[in-house]
Parts: C-alpha cells; structure tokens; sequence
C-alpha cells in the first residue's frame, strides 16, 4: 500500500506486504472476516486475571440477576432485568488500576464495578518498561547473519492461489546456497491469516526446516496477523512453535484489517501478551514498522502505536528500516542514517534504551553497496546482535559477503 502524505511514492515494502498493493504480486484475496472472543480479550487484556466468570449477555436482552455480566466487549449490569453495557474492559482495568494506585488526592473517578463473583480479578501490572525475565539468552536466536523468505516464493499452495500455474522459486537447494553464502537465521513466513490451514504446506514446510537446521543454522518462523481475531491469530502462531523453530517473529504492521486504531493496538496488545505467556521460554521478536515512518514521516500512519504495553513481550526489536523506500530529498535514504535513526527511536519509544535490537534492511534488490556500508556502521555503533536484508530470493552473493561480519 502506498503511505499516504508521504514525501516519496515508493511502497511501503515489508516482511508481507498488505493493504492490497504489492510490487511485482498479485493483489492479495480478501481476508475472511472473524470474531474477536471474549476469552481470548479477557486473558490478555486484563492480563492477571478473567471475567470469564461473569455471565454472558448482550445489552439490551433480558436478565434476571443482580449479578454483573459481559459481552464480547463490554461489562454488563442488569438493571430493570436488561441487560446494560456498563463500560469497556479496557474502562475497566484503567479504573482498578486508579482504585489501586495510592495517593493522598480525593478519588475523581468511582470505584470500579465488583467481579462478576467472589472469584479475584487481580489488577494488571503497570505499563512494562523492562522486557521478560530471560530475555538477553532467548534474543540470541535472532543474532548474527540473517536472510527472510516469504510464501510466495516458497509455498505451492500460496503461489497456485495467485497463478495456478505458477511454482515456487525457493526450494530446498536455496537452503544450501543461503548456507553456503555464510546465512545463520532463516527468516521464514509459516502461514497467512485468510488460509484456513494453521500452517502452509505443513510437510514441506517441514523439510525446510529441517534442512537449515541441518546446515547449522536456526529457523524462525514469522507470521503477519490480521488483528481481527487474536484467537485465530494464536492458532496459526500455536501451530509455527509447533514446527520446532528456533523463535518466532510477529510482523507488526497490519493497519488496514482493522482500521479502528484504538481496537487494533487493544487486539495487538492482547495477542502480544498472550503468545509471551503461552511460550515463555521461546524467543520472541517484534518485527515492527519503522520508527521514523511512525514518528517523522507520517504521524498519521498508525497514530498512539502501543511501544510500551509492548516492551515485556519479545525479547528482540527488528525494526523494517527500507530505506530504498525513500527518496534522497527526504534524507532518509541512507542506510546508515535510516538505520540508525530507527534503532534509537524503537528503544526511545519502548523506554528500554539497551532493546536488543537486529535491524532489516533493504530493499535488497535496490539496494547498493554505500548504503549497505551504512548499515553496517549503523549496527556496529549502536551494539545490534544482528542485521538482515529483505528478501532471500533478492540478495545478491556481493550482499551476504559484505554482511559477513554480522556473523557470530
């Protein structure tokens, strides 16, 4: 998709691109709609604790209770034996929060509504400034010399749904030459949120897998979700840890699924959180969008993105730094000054200002050496445990010699 007020028309090329423009491809087919359910909102939101216990509703129903009760969204509470929307479960966990908070000021709000039974909903913890316990071991899966292969270079079921007759251009031989050309991580996407299947082509997917890890190096699995349905999201991320990757990358920059910003960074947030806490020990990274585009370019692009309520959750930062999608007049297309830029406004915005960090670059196929020189410098200066360009299938050999340093 092309950013709107941007000072150049490139595309914002990414690890899958979205919102329906994508360079050289296919449109993308329309993603299936979903649900977003209460569990899953529950669980993660609130984070500690459920209102599971509370009796489902929907407003303006009939109720016979003096208890409270929710829908999908909201908080209920049954008055003149209907059911009334009361407030949000986000309204909700701000006001325990600020019933908890000490302070000598008179109270300016009520005091939040009792659980739904005697059952404790504890209060969620302040917003994460430090990431999870652990963390400095997990992020070394995504140190050192890596390389991104997407589904349309790798998936027959993917490539047919685009052109039937159509074949992947990535095959297992691509594994040995990545290994070959000095390639410790395989990047490698697992699924799509509008296929029904938890993974693509699970038996070759497989195979690949077990192919890098023969050649000595780590796979991660990476997903874009849709944020429209966090439990469908964590189906297709249950099923990547399944395939016993090394890590999972969580592709941060979906805007155009759910347009509502405030529900977007709420389903974000939720699945975020709850992907930590269902794989504790597995490493976790945050494939984000650029901070320059966030912060700089476009304000507007994705507005109040959740950077803290995010810093607990992965224990690596890999920001999209393309700087082949500037143009010279805007200064950024540079790759020392894009990267670099990128890196210190990521850790500025999650309040960790030593976020490990192993930046992307490229566009690959546009990108020459000077700038590649750049991005080097960018990484060493700021002590990133890694770098990669986007994508595998566009690297040139010249490119994976001059990252050889990354190595480790």
């Amino acid at each position: 998709m092309l950013q709107p007020n941007l000072p150049d028309p490139h595309l914002f090329n990414s690890p899958d691109r979205h919102c329906g423009i994508q360079p050289n491809r296919a449109v993308r087919p329309t993603q299936r709609r979903g649900r977003f359910p209460v569990a899953i909102l529950v669980s993660t939101v609130l984070v500690a604790g459920t209102l599971s216990a509370c009796q489902p509703g929907r407003s303006g129903k009939r109720c016979n209770t003096t208890d409270w009760g929710r829908d999908s969204t909201h908080i209920l509470r049954c008055v003149n034996k209907r059911w009334k929307r009361v407030m949000t479960f986000g309204q909700y966990v701000n006001l325990l929060a600020a019933a908890n908070t000490t302070t000598t000021a008179t109270p300016t709000t009520a005091p939040p509504p009792p659980p739904c039974t005697q059952r404790n909903i504890p209060v969620p913890s302040a917003t994460p400034t430090t990431p999870a316990a652990g963390f400095e071991a997990r992020s070394a899966a995504f140190g050192g010399l890596g390389s991104w292969v997407d589904v349309y270079d790798w998936s027959p079921t993917f490539i047919a749904s685009k052109n039937s007759s159509a074949r992947p251009s990535f095959t297992l031989a691509r594994v040995d030459a990545m290994a070959d050309a000095g390639v410790q991580v395989l990047f490698i996407q697992t699924a799509k949120s509008e296929f029904s299947q938890p993974v693509l082509d699970n038996d070759l997917l497989v195979s690949i897998i077990a192919k890098a890890k023969g050649r000595g190096m780590r796979v991660v699995g990476w997903f874009l979700p849709a944020h429209k349905d966090v439990a469908d999201d964590l189906r297709h991320l249950r099923a990547t840890a399944a395939l016993g990757v090394d890590g999972i990358g969580l592709d941060i920059e979906d805007r155009c699924s759910v347009t509502d910003v405030t529900l977007r960074n709420q389903n974000l947030v939720a699945l975020s959180t709850q992907l930590r806490a269902e794989f504790p020990t597995l490493p976790l990274a945050g494939v984000v969008l650029p901070a320059v585009v966030l912060d700089v370019i476009n304000t507007g692009y994705w507005p109040a993105f959740p950077w803290k309520e995010l810093g607990a959750s992965f224990d690596a930062w890999m920001p999209m730094g393309y700087w082949t999608n500037r143009t010279t007049a805007s200064g950024y297309r540079d790759g020392y000054k894009y990267t670099i830029e990128n890196i210190d406004r990521t850790r500025t915005n999650l309040g960790l200002p030593n976020a490990v960090m192993s930046p992307i670059g490229g566009l690959a196929a546009e990108t020459i050496p000077t700038e590649l020189d750049g991005f080097m410098q960018a990484i060493a200066e700021r002590g990133a445990i890694g770098g990669s360009l986007y994508d595998e299938m566009t690297s040139k050999a010249g490119q994976f010699a001059q990252l050889a340093p990354l190595r480790r």
